[in-house]
């Protein structure tokens, strides 16, 4: 999904709506979550979450035993969330982006050193529709699993990048950035998502599989996966 920073979202500009809406994706919270991003629009936080509701991009999941009301993203808000600005791109282009984006799955996949594997990736959005060009962008879902579970190699992992860390989680974390950041390339059309897709859509084609792909190096027996 694609929108202009000039568009106007339920009130709000684009930016400002998208922000809100991604405090929320993945969990839920009370409306004060967002008090922080709407103290320079002067509007009450619950304001918004009911014309971002009406608007069909947030729903209302329990009134908890102190009368408050936490809230979630809709699919439609998690697609909001995941929405970039930008020019569009052609097919061709996109087309190219997928077709390099597989080549460098297959090249992670083939590194034993990787303490990740990436289990699958699934395109879904716009590219799926071939009448859809240009399109705003090609969305991904990735799934992956680790070769190394053991903290300590994580780290010295994580250390051996000449990276610097501000927190220990995020040396932890650096192995799930750094395969991100090697399928993105620094590429502003390619999506990246970990969240389970079938939340935002019924359509979506595997575009690879670690089990179909004969140069990865084999997953572990114990296959434990992040992001479906």
């Amino acid at each position: 999904m694609r929108v202009a920073k000039s568009d106007v979202i339920a009130g709000l500009p684009a930016a400002l709506a998208r922000a809100v809406v991604r405090r929320f994706r993945g969990r839920e919270m009370v409306a004060e979550a967002v008090a922080d991003l709407l103290e320079v629009t002067g509007l009450e936080p619950g304001v918004v979450l009911a014309r971002l509701e009406a608007a069909g991009y947030m729903e209302k999941v329990e009134v908890d035993h102190h009368g408050e009301i936490w809230w979630d993203t809709t699919i439609q808000g998690n697609a909001l969330a995941m929405a970039s600005f930008g020019k569009p791109i052609s097919r061709k282009t996109a087309d190219r982006l997928v077709s390099e984006l597989l080549q460098r799955a297959r090249d992670y996949n083939s590194d034993p050193a990787k303490p990740l594997f990436i289990d699958s990736l699934r395109v879904f959005g716009s590219y799926l529709n071939p009448e859809i060009d240009p399109l705003g962008d090609v969305d991904i879902e990735l799934t992956y699993g680790r070769r190394i579970t053991d903290p300590k190699v994580v780290s010295a992992y994580a250390r051996a990048s000449g990276r610097s860390f501000n927190t220990y989680l995020d040396q932890l974390l650096w192995p799930q950035t750094e395969l991100v950041q090697h399928l993105k390339k620094r590429s502003a059309f390619i999506n990246i998502t970990l969240e389970d897709i079938t939340r935002l859509t019924d359509r979506s084609e595997t575009i690879y599989s670690v089990d179909a792909d004969p140069q990865a190096v084999p997953p572990p027996a114990d296959r434990t996966l992040v992001g479906r």
